[in-house]
């Protein structure tokens, strides 16, 4: 009963869609993935680029 279970998969055979989307069941943190959900979250980290980008402030859109 102490196993690890991939957090994901869990998710998704213990979770109907609407569960699935509410922020209650939403955890974020370290939790144990299986080798195809690492590689999925992997490649959507890459694809979603740097997670906060530093907008220009007001003084840096002016023009001198």
């Amino acid at each position: 009963m102490n196993e690890l279970v991939c957090g994901d998969c869990w998710r998704r055979d213990h979770l109907t869609f609407a569960q699935r989307l509410d922020p209650a069941f939403i955890r974020h943190g370290s939790r144990s993935l299986c080798p195809e959900h690492r590689a999925l979250r992997a490649e959507l980290c890459r694809a979603a680029g740097p997670a906060h980008r530093r907008l220009p402030g007001p003084t840096e859109n002016q023009a001198a």
